[in-house]
């Protein structure tokens, strides 16, 4: 009886531990700054081991320092890439594998990298695309900023017209705050969207922004005249993720509480 009784308990506990550990699950952390190659090679890692369901989805928000990435879309060779890292030493420059053209990352930009099964919550690549851009809206509204979409660009928008009808080669009226580009490999997402929120605005002169000769720009502190905490940001996102996939997401700023290290 005594075994019996024991062999029951253990299978009791191993079924909670399994139970305790949900598909659905997703876990955020907050990891200040790091650098792009870096951060890069940690999200690769942790897609990898979400897929093979070693851990649960994650979501990652940090900053980086000046670096201009250039997506899939963008032509340019691995030796101009060489070049212009050598002519600038502030300012790096990655090809990456995630859709867009070039964008630009630095300090006070907030950058959220979801990595996740779209086929626990979403329909398809479309319909992760317009969540990510309810979850920033919904994000914003919380500064008393109203920001918008705009039909056949990908991102989000402020001071412009929400309804504005798409015109080739024409940029959208208003100023973009927040950009989105991704890959995604066997269903589980990789790569991020940006959030302008106390970053120099300046710098964006310097490019074409995804691809948009003249696009405007704008951020939080800009429009609010006030610098805004990251963390407070990022949580903000979490809150407005968790309302619409009705699931609970916690924002953690211990990253040794993932199980998996940055190399």
């Amino acid at each position: 009886i005594h075994q019996i009784l024991l062999y029951i308990y253990n299978f009791f506990i191993l079924t909670n531990l399994i139970m305790d550990k949900k598909p659905q699950d997703i876990q955020a952390f907050f990891l200040g700054k790091i650098d792009y190659l870096t951060c890069l090679r940690f999200q690769e890692k942790i897609n990898s081991l979400v897929y093979s369901n070693e851990i649960n989805q994650t979501i990652l928000f940090l900053e980086h320092n000046n670096v201009l990435t250039y997506g899939s879309n963008e032509k340019i060779s691995d030796e101009e890439i060489k070049q212009l890292n050598k002519e600038n030493k502030n300012l790096s420059h990655v090809r990456t594998s995630r859709g867009g053209q070039v964008t630009l990352h630095n300090p006070g930009q907030l950058i959220c990298y979801p990595i996740i099964n779209l086929k626990n919550y979403f329909e398809g690549v479309l319909d992760y695309v317009k969540f990510l851009e309810k979850s920033i809206i919904r994000s914003l509204d919380h500064y008393a900023i109203k920001s918008h979409t705009v039909n056949n660009r990908r991102g989000i928008w402020v001071n412009g017209e929400p309804n504005e009808k798409y015109v080739a080669n024409k940029n959208p009226s208003g100023e973009k705050i927040a950009a989105i580009g991704l890959k995604v490999i066997k269903y589980i997402t990789l790569h991020r969207f940006t959030l302008n929120v106390n970053n120099n605005l300046y710098m964006f002169k310097i490019i074409t922004p995804c691809g948009m000769p003249g696009l405007e720009v704008n951020s939080i502190k800009n429009i609010s005249n006030q610098e805004i905490n990251l963390y407070e940001v990022a949580q903000k996102i979490c809150i407005s993720m968790s309302e619409i996939l009705q699931i609970p997401i916690e924002l953690d700023t211990e990253i040794t509480n993932l199980g998996v290290k940055i190399d």
